[in-house]
C-alpha cells in the first residue's frame, strides 16, 4: 500500500503538470511545478500525517486544478415539507453515487458534508449531512444522504419556489451542489496497523440532474368513493386517483388544493383537495375531494353533467393557499393538469 501512495502521488503530480497547455516541462511556470510537488507531498504524507493541512485542502478549491468530486448522481431525492416552519425541509437520499479522483488508493469508508444548493447561480439553501458509510467501487463512492434539514435562505424564498416550480413542470432540472466534505479513510501506517482517520473540509462542486414531475401528465381516475348533492345545490365528489410519477423525487406535501375547471370551456367547477399528497416514483393512490365553491355559477348543472356524462377536470395550482406552506404553494402554482372523470352514475362507489 505504501507503494500505491507513491504511485498515486506521481499520477497526481503528472495531472498537475499536464494542466498547462505547454508541451515541454521546461516551459512550465515555477508555480505549476511547485503545485505538483505539493500534491505529491500531500498524498505521500497521508500514512504518516493522517491528515491534510490547509495548503493541501487549498489544492481542491476552484481554479486550483483539482476536483475531489468529479460527479454526483442521485438515484432519488426525498423532500418533506411537513415541518410547520416553511424554511425547514427534511431532505434525504437513499442512493447517491459520487465520482472521485481516479486511481485513489485510499479506501473511503464514510463521509459527511456541508452543502450549499445553487440554482441558476444563486445560493438558495444549505444542509449538513450526518456521517454515513460509503463503499468504493473503482472511482465511484456509493453512499446515501441521511435525513437532515434543508434550510432555505430567508432572502431566497422566491428563488427556492422557482426551483420547486421547475422540478414540478419540467421533465428534468439541473442545479449545483457545492460545499465541503469530511472523509473517513482506512490508512496503512509505517507501524503496520491500519488506522481510521478523517480528512475534513475538502471542497467540492458538481452539477446534479434530477427528473421532474413534468406537470403530472398521467393522473388517472381509479374509483368513486362517494358523491353528494346538498339542498343548496352545492356538491362534493370524493374519489381515488392514481398519480403516476416518473420523477426521481419523493415529496411529502400534506393536503394540497387546486382550482378546478372544465378543461374544455374553462367553466369554474370548484376546488379539488388532494389529501396527504405524498409522491414517490411510480404509482401514488391519492384521495381527491372536489367541492363546489362560490365561484361555481351553476353547481346543479355541473353535478348532473358529471354524474351522467363525465367530464375532464383541469386542476390548477394557486399561490394564495394551495398548501399551508407559502414557499411550496408558490412552487406548485404552475401546475395545470387534466384528469378524466367518467360518468359517475355508472362508476359504482367503492365498497
Amino acid at each position: 500500500m505504501k507503494y500505491a501512495f507513491i504511485t498515486f502521488a506521481i499520477v497526481m503530480m503528472a495531472a498537475a503538470l499536464s494542466s498547462s497547455s505547454n508541451s515541454h516541462v521546461g516551459a512550465l511556470p515555477r508555480r505549476l511545478i511547485k503545485r505538483a510537488v505539493t500534491v505529491a507531498q500531500c498524498f505521500t504524507g497521508l500514512p504518516t500525517n493522517l491528515a491534510f493541512d490547509d495548503s493541501c485542502k487549498d489544492l481542491f478549491l476552484p481554479g486550483k486544478g483539482f476536483r475531489a468530486v468529479t460527479s454526483i448522481t442521485l438515484a432519488a431525492l426525498d423532500l418533506d415539507f411537513s415541518d410547520p416552519d416553511p424554511l425547514k425541509i427534511i431532505l434525504s437520499s437513499p442512493d447517491m453515487k459520487v465520482g472521485v479522483i481516479s486511481n485513489l488508493p485510499i479506501p473511503i469508508t464514510g463521509t459527511r458534508q456541508d452543502v450549499t444548493l445553487v440554482d441558476n447561480g444563486v445560493n438558495i439553501a444549505t444542509f449538513s449531512t450526518p456521517w454515513v458509510p460509503g463503499v468504493m467501487k473503482g472511482n465511484l463512492l456509493e453512499t446515501t444522504v441521511g435525513s437532515t434539514t434543508l434550510n432555505v435562505n430567508d432572502t431566497q424564498r422566491d428563488q427556492f419556489s422557482a426551483f420547486i416550480a421547475s422540478l414540478t413542470i419540467n421533465t428534468e432540472h439541473n442545479f449545483t451542489l457545492k460545499g465541503t466534505v469530511d472523509v473517513n479513510f482506512t490508512l496503512p501506517t509505517p507501524f503496520g496497523t491500519p488506522v481510521v482517520t478523517t480528512i475534513t473540509g475538502i471542497y467540492f462542486e458538481s452539477i446534479v440532474t434530477l427528473k421532474g414531475f413534468a406537470n403530472f401528465p398521467d393522473i388517472q381516475f381509479v374509483e368513486l368513493i362517494e358523491k353528494t348533492e346538498n339542498t343548496d345545490n352545492s356538491f362534493t365528489i370524493k374519489s381515488k386517483v392514481n398519480i403516476k410519477s416518473a420523477s426521481q423525487l419523493g415529496v411529502k406535501m400534506g393536503d394540497v388544493q387546486f382550482h378546478t375547471f372544465d378543461a374544455v370551456s374553462s367553466e369554474a367547477i370548484g376546488v379539488t383537495v388532494l389529501e396527504q399528497l405524498n409522491l414517490v416514483p411510480g404509482d401514488n393512490f391519492i384521495i381527491a375531494v372536489t367541492t363546489s365553491t362560490s365561484a361555481t355559477t351553476k353547481p346543479q348543472d355541473i353535478f348532473k353533467r358529471v354524474s351522467e356524462n363525465g367530464e375532464i377536470f383541469r386542476l390548477e395550482g394557486f399561490s394564495a393557499s394551495s398548501t399551508t406552506d407559502p414557499i411550496l404553494s408558490n412552487g406548485i402554482a404552475v401546475v395545470k393538469t387534466n384528469v378524466t372523470i367518467p360518468a359517475l352514475n355508472t362508476a359504482a362507489p367503492a365498497a
